[in-house]
Parts: C-alpha cells; structure tokens; sequence
C-alpha cells in the first residue's frame, strides 16, 4: 500500500457523478449526485468545487482515481476522459478500479459473494467475488446475463449486491450498493502498486458488452 498518497477519485459509470478528495486511504470531501446524463456538465463543475473548498494544489495531489466500468458507455467515457485530462496535464498515473469491485469494496462488512450491475432491458453485468481480508478480487470474467437465467442458476447459498437492478428485482432478497466516488478513491489508495498506470494514454474502460443502453 502506497503511504500518504492523496488521490482524485471519480466516478461517472451510471447514473452517479461524483468526486471525492482521499488522503492517507480516508475521504476528505466528496461532491457527488444522481446526475444522469448530465455527467459531462457535472463533472468539471464538481472539479472545481472540490479544488475550491479544500484548497489543495495540483503539486499535492499523487493520482487519480476512476471507475473504469462497467456501466453506462457514455458515463465511462466521460469519466475516463475528464480523468485523462486531469492526469496528462499534472503528469500524474491514474489507477483504474473496475466498478464492480468499487461496489463490492463499499459492502465490505458484508462480503457478499457475487456482484450485479444493471446493463439494458432484462440484462446484467455478473461477477463471481472472492475476498482477501477486506479487499474484493474478481473470481472470474464479468458476464452479461439474462436477469430470469441468472435466478435460476442462483445457488441459494450466495450473497449478491447489485446497483440499478430495483425494477428486475421482484421478491429477492438482495443487498443495493450505491455508486460512489469514495470507495472508487479509498480502493486506488489499497491497490495502489498493483493497480497504477503511469502512463494512461492508452487506457480505455472496460465496457465488458459491444454496447450499452442508457434507460
């Protein structure tokens, strides 16, 4: 783990934009709301509010953080591109956390086993969790599942989060992760060595499916 590390983390994969400040692995400040399809005139606005109310030079900051997808196509590139241009002008990395586990960091306490994120229609972003201590690690590739497919080859024995899945979910019994900026920026600062791109220009999101639509 990287020491004293103050990291920019943002977070534009669905419906949530946000921005938090993490110093030393806490949260300093986050501004952040539900803003779909306003992220690209969100974004630079919360930027500068953050810059603004806490003060900080560009000198001070160590990286910056992203949420990296799944998720909305749009939103991801937006993110992606407002991260790349912060990092390419302060000649800073960027450590690009995947959605999922940003999600599944944020349930820690909980430690839940397998993963959902809304895509289009009935379909959903899966992924199998495993956990090391308290940081989640992927058991396995993400897969776009149709929603009645994945409940009936659910072993009843798992425990599953998801985002954005409320008007599938029916009568199960699944815990709902919010997206936020924090865990995005306070996971970077925890994977920081093995996660860091010190040079982004080629980074693209992981969009997982050829295409996604926004509803």
């Amino acid at each position: 783990m990287a020491n004293r590390k103050n990291i920019i983390s943002i977070e534009t994969s669905s419906n949530i934009c946000g921005v938090s400040l993490i110093k030393g692995g806490n949260c300093i400040k986050t501004i952040e709301e539900d803003s779909e399809r306003k992220h690209i005139e969100k974004i630079p606005i919360f930027y500068k509010k953050l810059k603004d109310e806490i003060g900080f030079k560009n000198s001070e900051i160590s990286a910056i953080a992203v949420s990296i997808g799944p998720g909305s196509f749009t939103g991801l590139r937006i993110g992606l591109s407002f991260a790349k241009g912060l990092a390419l002008a302060q000649s800073l990395p960027i450590v690009p956390i995947p959605t999922m586990m940003s999600l599944a960091f944020s349930q820690k306490k909980i430690k839940p086993t397998i993963g959902l994120i809304h895509s289009h229609g009935d379909r959903v972003f899966c992924q199998k969790i495993l956990w090391s201590s308290d940081i989640p690690e992927p058991f396995q590739d993400i897969e776009v599942l149709n929603w009645q497919d994945f409940l009936d080859n659910l072993d009843k024995t798992e425990t599953v989060f998801h985002t954005n899945c409320e008007k599938l979910i029916d009568k199960e019994k699944f815990i709902l992760a919010k997206l936020s900026s924090i865990p995005v920026g306070v996971l970077a600062y925890e994977m920081f060595e093995d996660l860091v791109i010190k040079d982004p220009t080629n980074l693209v999101s992981n969009y997982v499916s050829p295409f996604n639509i926004d509803k």
